[in-house]
């Protein structure tokens, strides 16, 4: 008695799983748009790949706009498509997307490559811009009669690629199966394909005819579709993924940690400034930077800094500004595919000198200020030294707090009496109160 009711549990889970499985397949697998925004790193192929691999669905739609692929190794990510249970389609959009690189090469290694009219691709070389690694391409992807004339046509196509970009108006043989220009129009425009991988055929399903309430009939997604994206953290990471977001995290970060120098306490700036460092620090770590141009917006961030403590503008400044524009301008070393947009890195050099010039001025006189106007009357007065001097420190005056100078030889400490000599711009010139 037991043995059969056991069986009839084994059979009835059976038939359970294999109603199951065939209404998956009959129309419950969604259609995934996985959203890739912004030139790839690891993170991003590794995201990729590990949705591919991990989640059921009738069909993967990768929606590309990337200027290439920054650093990484992709080999994961082109396993993955290689490997997948459900077609892989790439489409560049919407207008004015780009794909150069190795990310315009998925368009040849997925199963159907599809673009919006009036974007862009090529520049197939280098794959990754920061790495030796290349991305072959798939010569089934050719239309020809014979193998020979399909390496020739794979062979033209990527020469010109490979050398130029070109703009997305009709379909391009191996890489643009079709022309379209929403997500929208790409998924009710699979329907009816056929994909061959491997042994296995896959007839894609993903419309069907409806008629509206005035009597038009309407072609509608017939499947769920789910839109994913990175997690929150890669997408805050990813902020600094792109040359003109780097040099601008660079520039906050260095300028606010100025400003948190000179204001002699920790406050919101110096979170900000840690922030900064982070973002601007993953988009060095992931870009193919020129570490001279990175020196040179350091060295320009400098002189502003030299001039301001001076409380003047001059031709350190006139330097710095020059200096900041041209390591902003070569920040990267992957021209064409990843080059800064040039307006973006003259608007953050236009504030960085505004910043410097009039703000960060403004708010540290005010801040250090006393009710008297001027500081020469401050010569002669005696204050309270409120941190060591090293020879810069924090004094005292009359209830206002300043930034300080003395000798290294002064010795001042926390709560000594020190007098003021001089003031050399917003700093202080002191020196310890002797017994005489």
């Amino acid at each position: 008695m037991l043995r059969r009711i056991l069986v009839v549990f084994a059979l009835l889970g059976a038939a359970l799983s294999f109603a199951s499985a065939v209404g998956a397949q009959d129309g419950d697998l969604p259609v995934v748009v996985i959203d890739l925004r912004k030139p790839f790193d690891q993170r991003l192929m590794d995201f990729t790949a590990e949705t591919i691999a991990a989640m059921p669905a009738h069909v993967f739609v990768l929606q590309v706009d990337a200027a290439g692929i920054a650093s990484g190794d992709p080999d994961a990510l082109l396993g993955a498509i290689d490997a997948a249970e459900a077609p892989v389609v790439v489409w560049v959009g919407a207008r004015p997307a780009v794909a150069y690189g190795g990310v315009a090469s998925l368009l040849n290694r997925a199963d159907i490559g599809a673009a919006a009219p009036g974007t862009r691709v090529g520049y197939l070389e280098p794959s990754v811009m920061k790495g030796p690694e290349t991305i072959p391409f798939r010569l089934d992807r050719f239309e020809g009669e014979t193998e020979e004339e399909r390496a020739v046509d794979a062979a033209m196509t990527s020469i010109i690629l490979g050398r130029q970009s070109v703009i997305v108006r009709e379909e391009i043989s191996g890489y643009v199966d079709f022309v379209v220009p929403s997500i929208g129009q790409v998924i009710v425009g699979l329907d009816g394909g056929v994909v061959q991988r491997g042994d296995v055929t896959y007839e894609m399903s993903t419309a069907e005819r409806v008629v509206g309430e005035d009597g038009t009939e309407v072609v509608v997604p017939s499947r769920p579709v789910q839109f994913l994206k990175p997690g929150l953290w890669d997408r805050f990471l990813r902020l600094a993924s792109e040359p003109e977001a780097t040099f601008f995290f660079l520039v906050a970060a260095i300028a606010t940690a100025t400003f948190e120098f000179y204001a002699a306490g920790v406050g919101v700036s110096a979170v900000v400034s840690v922030l900064a460092f982070l973002l601007a620090g993953y988009g060095l770590a992931t870009l193919p930077i020129s570490w001279p141009s990175v020196a040179a917006v350091a060295a320009g961030l400098l002189l502003y800094t030299w001039d301001f403590q001076r409380n003047r503008l001059g031709w350190r400044s006139i330097i710095g500004t020059v200096a900041l524009a041209a390591g902003g301008l070569t920040l990267t070393s992957a021209r064409p595919q990843l080059a800064p947009t040039w307006w973006i890195v003259l608007v953050v050099v236009v504030g960085a000198a505004l910043f410097y010039g009039v703000a960060l001025t403004t708010i540290v006189r005010s801040r250090f200020s006393t009710t008297t106007i001027g500081r020469e009357h401050l010569i002669g007065k005696i204050g309270t030294a409120e941190s060591a001097f090293g020879p810069d420190g924090i004094v005292v005056v009359d209830e206002a707090r300043w930034r300080g100078t003395a000798h290294r030889e002064a010795g001042i400490k926390p709560g000594d009496s020190v007098t003021i000599t001089g003031v050399d711009g917003i700093m202080l010139e002191v020196d310890p109160v002797t017994a005489d």
